[in-house]
């Protein structure tokens, strides 16, 4: 079996923009762009937006809209996206909980993967609902329940099983999995006419290796990793490919991933 590149803590944006943004962000930022429901005119802030795929494919397929903006607290992957953004996005870095920008700043709110790692949920919807416009809406999308995505499951079991203090680093992205506690947050923040849905796609990669790759070298989970010595991370390795090889083979690796989508309309 091959072994794992392990890359320096600051590279991770790079592999998760080569490999999770071509897997499964890209796909995912198109529902929850077309939830966004975007106008021309419209000034767009995404929230946690890391190598800023949402905003690439709001502009993409809304090219009127006004002010674009990505807010990060990661200046490793606002470098990344920088690198990949065209020169009308502008990106700031920052804390979701305390938001650099002045009230009603916004039209539309976006935040794809982010809500689940913030340490005080509460204070960011605050900060979502006071930077929006009166009549301005929020989109927010957290991954459901690990057990509906089966590649990530494989992956936590492996990390279980050969890295068990890192396992908190690893089911960090399935945190908040609840549809209930998601629109519990937008209502206790003052939203209204809140809804939640499903949305479920498949990943697309080349091959069981390349989503641990993406996984274990492109996500939070490799700083963690760094630390550890290498043989530690090599069994990990090893045993994260063959748990994934059982679920799809080594050709084509399309395993589905499940997220909850909500709106809701600040009043």
């Amino acid at each position: 079996m091959s072994q794992m590149h392990w890359d320096r803590k600051a590279s991770f944006p790079s592999v998760y923009e080569e490999l999770c943004v071509a897997g499964f962000f890209l796909g995912f930022a198109d529902e929850l762009v077309e939830s966004a429901e975007l106008s021309p005119g419209d000034r767009l802030l995404d929230v946690a937006t890391g190598t800023g795929i949402v905003l690439r494919r709001a502009r993409e397929r809304q090219p009127g809209l006004g002010r674009t903006t990505g807010l990060d607290l990661n200046a490793s992957m606002l470098a990344v996206a920088r690198e990949n953004s065209p020169p009308e996005i502008e990106l700031v870095e920052g804390s979701a909980l305390s938001m650099p920008f002045e009230d009603g700043s916004f039209d539309v709110l976006t935040c794809q993967q982010g809500v689940q790692f913030f340490p005080d949920r509460t204070q960011a919807f605050a900060e979502f609902h006071r930077v929006l416009v009166d009549g301005g809406h929020a989109v927010v999308a957290c991954w459901a329940e690990i057990e509906a995505c089966p590649a990530y499951a494989a992956i936590a079991a492996a990390v279980r099983e050969q890295m068990p203090d890192a396992l908190g680093a690893a089911l960090n992205p399935f945190a908040l999995p609840d549809a209930g506690e998601l629109r519990g947050l937008f209502e206790s923040a003052g939203f209204e006419d809140v809804e939640v849905d499903r949305v479920e796609r498949n990943m697309s990669f080349t091959e069981p290796a390349d989503f641990a790759r993406s996984y274990l070298g492109g996500s939070a989970l490799a700083i963690t990793l760094e630390e550890k010595p290498e043989k530690e991370r090599q069994a990990l390795w090893e045993a994260t490919v063959a748990r994934l090889e059982q679920l799809g083979g080594d050709g084509a690796f399309t395993p589905p991933l499940v997220t909850n989508v909500a709106r809701g309309r600040k009043a």
